[in-house]
């Protein structure tokens, strides 16, 4: 699966111990009626039991050049929010400046699937920060899509 590319995100969430948040690289459109968006998290995780407490969250599509923010939100027993630009929104999901757009869900459901978490999220609202180029990771490492950014897409 390393040769599949994948837009990388940060969901985060306000909880009562504050911000909390994790990357994932598991991230699709559901349905458009209802708006619902999808996301996988390992059953394994420490982060998702914390972030499923929350009202709202947020999935947030980190730009091109930001996969540092990508490690951050990836290492274990580390303030992940350390050093990292973000601002609530009206619902108090942390909004990442690094990201060029975050969708705010509630959540519609979550099942088990195989080793993994399929969590479905309702679209509350869809918050455009930016029109970069996506943060993309292959091959197990970050494509420079600046390389692109200004070419036509195939249609």
């Amino acid at each position: 699966m390393s040769h599949v590319p994948t837009s990388v995100s940060i969901i985060t969430a306000m909880t009562d111990a504050g911000p909390t948040g994790m990357t994932v690289g598991t991230f699709t459109s559901v349905s458009l009626d209802p708006p619902l968006v999808a996301f996988y998290v390992d059953q394994g995780s420490t982060t998702w039991p914390v972030l499923a407490e929350a009202e709202y969250f947020g999935i947030n599509i980190l730009r091109s050049g930001c996969g540092d923010v990508c490690r951050a939100f990836s290492r274990r027993g580390q303030d992940r929010f350390a050093g990292v630009v973000w601002q609530p929104s009206d619902r108090g999901v942390p909004l990442l400046e690094d990201a060029i757009v975050t969708v705010e869900c509630s959540p519609h459901r979550v099942d088990r699937i195989g080793d993994h978490l399929q969590v479905v999220g309702e679209v509350e609202d869809l918050i455009q920060q930016g029109i970069d180029e996506p943060l993309i990771f292959l091959r197990g490492g970050f494509v420079d899509m600046s390389a692109i950014a200004g070419r036509s897409v195939e249609a």
